[in-house]
């Protein structure tokens, strides 16, 4: 399969890489941002691990795609425990 050229839309499942994209960011500008590394975000968007974040790295990360902690999906926000226990 053909790489989108740079600066087109790219389709994803992965709700962490699409904020990334509407935010016009770059995988290594998370990298910077978030202080995480650039295997942990391709994990992330390839869906191969859950995004664990410290609380630093998510207010960082809602800061970079300009998101209140609110507005992200579920799937990124951290598991409580009445929700583990279902």
């Amino acid at each position: 399969m053909a790489r989108p050229k740079k600066g087109q839309p790219q389709e994803t499942d992965s709700p962490f890489k699409r904020l990334r994209l509407e935010a016009g960011l770059t995988q290594d500008d998370l990298v910077r941002l978030m202080g995480v590394t650039s295997s942990t975000i391709r994990r992330w968007e390839k869906g191969e691990a859950e995004p664990t974040m410290t609380v630093y790295q998510m207010k960082a990360f809602c800061k970079a795609v300009n998101k209140t902690l609110d507005e992200l999906p579920d799937s990124l926000l951290p598991q409580s425990k009445d929700d583990e226990q279902r």
